[in-house]
């Protein structure tokens, strides 16, 4: 594995981590649908600079840009809406396991639509995140209520994982990084605000100074930094032999929902995290 894009990936997942650890504290003080909003919203200025800045800011073809918005609404709005609607519902380190558990469905959506081999190791290491993620979450002590949310966590991981082979098609086939960035970022904040809309409808929506800014500061981690730092790791390196290393997100939001939301796992949970451990060092063999 190239070590430079190693690096990034850790990295960008310690930014996911972050992202969604920080979301869960968001959506306690505002709507899901407004937090949502706020963030690809807030940081669609920030992704066209970047894009301006670094060159990267290009006509791609109405091809392109149509898998492009479909990866930023897939992603960033249908996903994310799910996504945080269960974590709010849940602790973080029961829902975010299984919905981070997206690598495996984009190691084998890499080898079926891409063409990309896979190694052995990297297959086990898609298996260990999983399994991993199976004892982080305690669903024995769960009311039917949990048992719903399985699978809706699951979807959110099927989407995830599909949106990493857009991506990676769009830089195949000579997408910049920046121009890829932009258009999803622009194409979530447009549908997430739509969203937002058909839920004021229905219902007033009441806004905290606090919520905003926690909204604000996962939005730049999430969507801005940790998604530049991933777009250009997949850009020198295989998606197969990356998605795996997505599941240190697991790693990382397990321990900063103990830091930041108090949460206390058990030693089952600990034991999923020693398994993604073992999971993430397989995959940079």
């Amino acid at each position: 594995m190239n070590l430079i894009a190693l690096a990034l990936v850790l990295v960008a997942t310690l930014c996911w981590g972050a992202d969604q650890t920080i979301g869960k504290l968001a959506v306690k003080r505002v709507d899901v649908s407004v937090f949502n909003a706020l963030r690809p919203t807030f940081v669609a200025p920030l992704a066209f600079i970047f894009a301006f800045s670094t060159n990267s800011l290009s006509d791609p073809g109405a091809f392109l840009i149509t898998i492009a918005i479909l990866a930023g609404v897939i992603s960033w709005c249908i996903g994310c809406e799910l996504y945080f609607y269960l974590l709010k519902k849940s602790a973080v380190h029961k829902i975010l396991p299984i919905a981070n558990s997206h690598p495996v469905w984009g190691v084998f959506a890499a080898i079926l639509f891409l063409g990309e081999e896979v190694t052995l190791f990297i297959f086990a290491s898609a298996v260990l995140v999983i399994i991993g993620a199976y004892f982080l979450v305690q669903k024995e002590q769960e009311t039917g209520h949990w048992k719903r949310m399985v699978p809706l966590a699951l979807l959110v991981a099927l989407m995830w994982g599909a949106v990493i082979i857009l991506n990676k098609f769009c830089l195949n086939e000579g997408m910049k990084v920046g121009t890829l960035l932009t258009i999803e970022v622009v194409s979530a904040a447009v549908a997430c605000n739509i969203a937002m809309g058909i839920h004021q409808i229905k219902a007033s929506i009441k806004l905290d100074k606090k919520g905003m800014w926690l909204s604000f500061l996962s939005g730049f981690l999430g969507f801005f930094i940790g998604h530049i730092l991933y777009l250009v790791a997949l850009g020198i390196e295989k998606a197969s032999v990356l998605a795996p290393i997505n599941g240190a997100v697991i790693l990382f939001g397990f321990l900063l929902s103990i830091l930041l939301v108090r949460e206390r796992p058990s030693k089952k949970a600990i034991l999923g995290v020693v398994i993604i451990f073992i999971g993430v060092f397989l995959a940079t063999i």
